[in-house]
């Protein structure tokens, strides 16, 4: 039996406790005391004041099907997200094979479909073969924006028309911005912690020319673009000038970001060898002030899960990525807290943005709506270990660290998850 019932939960995490009936994939009624009798339901949730909220979005995220399933799955990774609080997620073009056809977009919303954990919603390639991608069709197939993720367009005149194409058919993008020239054979921030561990840095210009030119691009060809994930004070700033002209732009930071810097790189902690890097506390500060201003309007996991083998390496020969999908509401809960944010805002920020941005309805609290929720008890104190995490991917860098939050219960559509 598919139907189930929420007692006393503080809908957005204010007012008089209510209850929800859930009937499927659908909300069957909610209200205050709701008289459901209990043989009626497979399970009664005493929610006890938890927060009952929009199901998270996350995104960005890697879940390396298709194409290294040695890593993670599409099932694996979609059922980790649905019990750490994500409803949707959003994947990046760069699998293998690309998301530049729609047999491949076919494939992952059937392996979404039948995974039974978040749904997951695939962005098309931006470019194919040194060509324009046929984002037209990969639309229409499901794919609600393009990106160049993993993938970033080097040659200017192929990215202007790119995002000529894509502002065409009102199609967002989602482009990260790395100047590979810049980048060099960089792994670290370009500062004191990377010349203490001799590695390659990076520079904050690898971020910051790629950055200027996205925006002056997508300017011209008024399309709607995401930008990210973000590292530096720089962009902040770039990005806020370019909001302020009127370009319909906005920052995605990952929670990664937001939660360290490049001190926690030392001595060679292979886990954080990430791209774009973990770079200065000024700049942590800095994209902490962009997400509460609303300059950053997104916030991602960037969730990459690696075998154990591809972090063993030396730092810089390892490969970059951390599997996120465990840590990533905890962290957020983390900023709405030391950050004093308004929990409408940190809603906005975790959610309902990135469903604009994505096409996605946001969930409606009322009969025969369709069921996108977050049962979640933000007072919840845990300590995650190895043994605790849900991904496949075992990459994280924050084992043996205590987050907040616990899931009481999430669902999107028919899929459901429950607390043990």
């Amino acid at each position: 039996m598919s139907r189930w019932l929420i007692r006393g939960a503080l809908l957005h995490g204010t007012g008089d406790p209510i209850d929800l009936l859930v009937d499927g994939p659908r909300i069957a009624a909610i209200g205050t005391q709701l008289p459901v009798d209990p043989s009626s339901v497979s399970r009664t949730i005493e929610a006890n004041r938890a927060w009952l909220l929009p199901g998270l979005v996350d995104p960005l995220v890697r879940l390396r099907e298709p194409g290294a399933t040695h890593k993670a799955t599409i099932p694996s990774e979609a059922r980790a997200a649905l019990a750490r609080g994500s409803t949707w997620l959003g994947l990046a073009a760069d699998t293998s094979p690309p998301i530049d056809s729609t047999a491949v977009v076919e494939m992952i919303d059937h392996r979404s479909t039948a995974a039974g954990g978040a749904r997951v919603l695939p962005y098309a390639a931006l470019c194919r073969d040194g060509g324009l991608a046929e984002l037209g069709n990969l639309n229409r197939a499901g794919c609600p924006l393009a990106s160049d993720q993993g993938q970033p367009t080097a040659d200017p005149a192929l990215l202007r028309g790119a995002l000529q194409y894509a502002s065409s058919l009102d199609l967002p993008v989602m482009l990260q911005p790395i100047d590979a020239a810049l980048c060099g054979d960089g792994v670290a921030h370009d500062g004191e912690i990377a010349a203490r561990m001799g590695l390659s840095g990076i520079p904050v210009s690898a971020e910051s020319v790629a950055l200027a030119r996205i925006l002056l691009l997508a300017e011209e060809a008024q399309a709607r673009v995401i930008v990210g994930p973000l590292s530096s004070a720089v962009a902040v700033d770039q990005i806020a000038h370019a909001q302020a002209r009127g370009v319909q732009v906005t920052g995605m930071v990952s929670t990664l970001q937001l939660s360290l810097n490049e001190l926690d790189t030392y001595p060679f902690r292979s886990v954080l060898h990430l791209q774009p890097p973990l770079r200065s506390e000024n700049d942590r500060s800095a994209l902490r002030a962009g997400v509460v201003s609303g300059v950053i309007g997104l916030l991602c996991s960037d969730h990459q899960p690696h075998d154990a083998d591809a972090k063993l390496a030396p730092f810089g020969e390892s490969e970059p990525g951390a599997s996120m999908l465990d840590a990533h509401l905890g962290l957020a809960l983390r900023l709405l807290h030391e950050e004093k944010l308004p929990l409408t805002t940190w809603i906005d920020r975790v959610s309902l943005t990135a469903r604009r941005w994505l096409g996605l309805s946001e969930p409606e609290w009322s009969a025969e709506a369709a069921a996108d929720l977050l049962l979640l008890d933000p007072h919840f104190e845990w300590p995650l270990r190895s043994k605790d995490l849900l991904s496949a991917g075992h990459n994280n860098p924050f084992i043996g660290r205590h987050l907040g939050g616990r899931v009481l219960a999430a669902a999107v559509g028919e899929h459901h998850y429950f607390a043990e």
